[in-house]
């Protein structure tokens, strides 16, 4: 990986104390990129389905433009799964998720498009149904127009009176 980047192995060490704070590093550097670029994409529109159609594309023009980072997040829960020192990190992902979602909840709440749901039933709504449709397409190895429609259209019908 040093080499990768024009650097002797020894120069990444005098930078990092060893591969798991490397990992770390990228970690932050990785989730703050892409979270703070699909945050910044669904804020200022005057709907939640303005904001999730805008956030949506946004994210499949993010993974086209960054494929490896896309990659490297979605690798994060299996790593802190099968090495508990990372276990940490899903903690600042949460975190950053938070933000995101939480700002849409809170939008679709003002705009009547999330009635009945409470602040934090929305965020976790619009937190599965986002991460669901990344590790979905992600993990069949394409977006597909066809995903990107399904989940602008349960956010509408969640709009929808009953």
């Amino acid at each position: 990986m040093a080499s990768a980047a024009g650097l002797a192995p020894s120069a990444i060490y005098h930078y990092f104390g060893g591969k798991s704070e490397l990992y770390e590093a990228v970690f932050e550097a990785t989730a703050e990129g892409i979270w703070s670029d699909i945050g910044a994409s669904s804020r200022g529109y005057k709907t939640l389905a303005e904001s999730m159609e805008h956030m949506v594309g946004e994210s499949r023009e993010l993974v086209g433009a960054r494929p490896h980072y896309s990659d490297f997040l979605a690798m994060v829960p299996v790593e802190a799964r099968l090495r508990p020192e990372f276990a940490h990190l899903m903690d600042r992902r949460s975190k950053y998720q938070d933000e995101t979602f939480g700002a849409l909840a809170e939008l679709g709440i003002s705009t009547g498009e999330l009635q009945g749901l409470d602040q934090t039933m929305a965020t976790e709504a619009l937190r599965s149904i986002v991460m669901g449709w990344f590790f979905e397409t992600h993990f069949r190895g394409r977006y597909t127009k066809e995903s990107a429609k399904a989940i602008l259209a349960v956010v509408e019908a969640l709009g929808r009176p009953a």
